[in-house]
């Protein structure tokens, strides 16, 4: 049916505090897209900052949590 399959989107829950709910809120109207839309670019521009390696973000980001 798909012709990559790991491409079908799945819901994901992401808790986030009033600060960063107002900023995906603010920049959605301001476009005059859906807030999903806005947190896919921000992957998309977070995968292309990091030569498409979701993984090495990920690292990343576990290193600078831990």
């Amino acid at each position: 049916m798909y012709q990559d399959p790991k491409r079908v989107r799945t819901k994901a829950t992401v808790y986030l505090d009033q600060y960063e709910a107002d900023v995906i809120t603010a920049l959605a109207n301001y476009l005059g897209v859906p807030k999903a839309e806005v947190m896919r670019q921000m992957m998309k521009e977070a995968r292309e900052m990091f030569g498409g390696d979701l993984a090495v973000l990920a690292d990343t980001i576990a290193a600078c949590a831990s």
